[in-house]
């Protein structure tokens, strides 16, 4: 049962990059906002100045992932039974003791991002540039509460007895680009106010947006009728929709991953000091911008108007010799073939827009030329807006510039039970490490995963540095 645990997790994030721009971002962790030995911050607000120049570890100069949720955590979907941990899915799992922690709407997320090249220099005149080469995976999913009632209900019921279920705004969309970006910073107003922007080319690897507005459903008799409007829009290296014998949606496939789009995004940033240089306000939008996708790697599939017969798959839930992967894939599959997409008319080319961010910050100085207080508000646009604040303490010390190391509460997604921490160590010359993370997870499973926590990220990175160093 502990493989069948670690699978289950494993299940749900696969379906996550499977299927799926994002609700958490492995965009800079939050903690690393203040720091002034970071050049990574600079994707937060490209107005931020590094003390020193760089030239990032080929893969390894930056890489970040998180991930988060408002309920899908590993408390609310698995439970001790016995001595054993089973899932929500075995007998012993009472219906309503699963589902009493499950939202109206259970959202999970996941974001990946790597920067396989870097580097940055400071001009003649102060200014500062920076270039870089990387890849980006945003998965998200929502997946309301009557989907985990059949889940959980109807395969079990009575089979005589018809049940049926409105399942709406059930999504799934994933995002993976690669984006070249050059960013400039410099100073104006006697120092007290620094400008940044970076423009990115945008290359379009893979995306999938499945949107079911609604599905009913009705299960009697080992029967399911469906009737859905739903569409499931994709662009990819020869992509294109596989039905079974029977004429009913199975899934897609495609050619591999491959370049399918081009796109362009830009960032824009400012930084103004007050009270002589004690406090800053910062203001920053990120991810303005777009993918264009041929139309030759792209599908638009809809739903027909008519009702859907299918004849689920053989569940097994909780038998001694039951498969959790096989039981969760024949679901999916059978789900599909209720929707029962078919094509909308000739291939045509689509576009995606950015998931844009605004982060706005407040810096105080508490302790001078070493220790300051924080407040960042991140918000970002895509199908919902979301909002995380959090509150840093930073050490800049001026005596030992070779270190900043920040500590950080997140108010949103920590339930009170995790805090931040950030960490650079930058020599003049030699290597510069990083490694932080917004949420330090306290509790895990036997299996080492966590356990109550709705967020998890992590970034960490590489780079020599090069040139003067320079007080911003």
């Amino acid at each position: 049962m502990k493989q069948n645990i670690i699978l289950f997790v494993l299940i749900i994030l696969f379906v996550l990059f499977l299927f799926t721009p994002a609700f958490l971002a492995a965009q800079s962790v939050h903690t690393d906002y203040f720091l002034q030995n970071s050049h990574t911050r600079s994707s937060q607000n490209p107005a931020f100045l590094p003390k020193q120049g760089y030239i990032g570890i080929p893969i390894l100069s930056n890489v970040g992932v998180g991930v988060h949720t408002n309920a899908l955590y590993l408390n609310n979907l698995v439970f001790n039974k016995n001595g054993e941990s089973v899932t929500f899915l075995h007998p012993t799992v009472s219906s309503s003791e699963f589902l009493s922690n499950i939202p109206g709407n259970s959202f999970a997320s996941a974001d990946v991002n790597i920067k396989l090249l870097s580097a940055g220099f400071f001009d003649k005149n102060d200014g500062f540039w920076s270039v870089d080469l990387g890849v980006r995976t945003l998965a998200e999913a929502n997946i309301p509460k009557p989907l985990f009632e059949l889940l959980k209900i109807g395969f079990s019921a009575d089979p005589n007895q018809a049940i049926r279920y409105s399942i709406d705004n059930l999504r799934f969309s994933t995002t993976e680009y690669a984006e070249i970006g050059v960013g400039h910073t410099r100073s104006i107003l006697d120092g007290n106010l620094l400008v940044g922007a970076k423009a990115k080319i945008l290359f379009g690897l893979a995306n999938l947006d499945l949107n079911v507005n609604k599905l009913e459903l009705t299960t009697q008799n080992n029967v399911w009728t469906s009737r859905s409007h739903a569409t499931l829009s994709g662009s990819m290296k020869g992509i294109r929709p596989v039905y079974d014998e029977e004429g009913l949606f199975d899934s897609v496939e495609s050619d591999g991953i491959g370049l399918s789009g081009y796109g362009l995004g830009l960032d824009l940033g400012a930084v103004y000091k007050l009270l002589d240089n004690k406090a800053r306000v910062s203001l920053a939008v990120t991810d303005l911008g777009f993918i264009s996708w041929g139309g030759g790697n792209s599908i638009n599939l809809t739903t027909p108007d008519v009702q859907t017969t299918v004849t689920p798959g053989d569940y097994t839930f909780g038998s001694d010799d039951s498969s959790l992967a096989d039981n969760f894939e024949s679901s999916v599959d059978d789900i599909m073939e209720a929707i029962n997409f078919k094509e909308s008319g000739k291939k045509q080319g689509r576009s995606t827009m950015l998931r844009t961010n605004v982060n706005v910050g407040l810096e105080y100085e508490v302790w001078a030329d070493n220790l300051s207080v924080g407040l960042l508000s991140s918000t970002y646009f895509a199908h919902h807006i979301d909002t995380e604040f959090t509150l840093s303490a930073n050490y800049n010390p001026v005596d030992i510039q070779w270190l900043s190391a920040a500590l950080s509460y997140s108010f949103i997604y920590n339930k009170f039970n995790t805090v931040g921490l950030a960490l650079h160590l930058a020599p003049k010359k030699g290597l510069h490490f990083f490694i932080a993370s917004d949420y330090l997870i306290p509790r895990v499973s036997k299996e080492f995963l966590p356990t109550n926590s709705k967020a998890a990220n992590i970034q960490f990175g590489l780079s020599v540095p090069i040139g003067r160093i320079v007080s911003n």
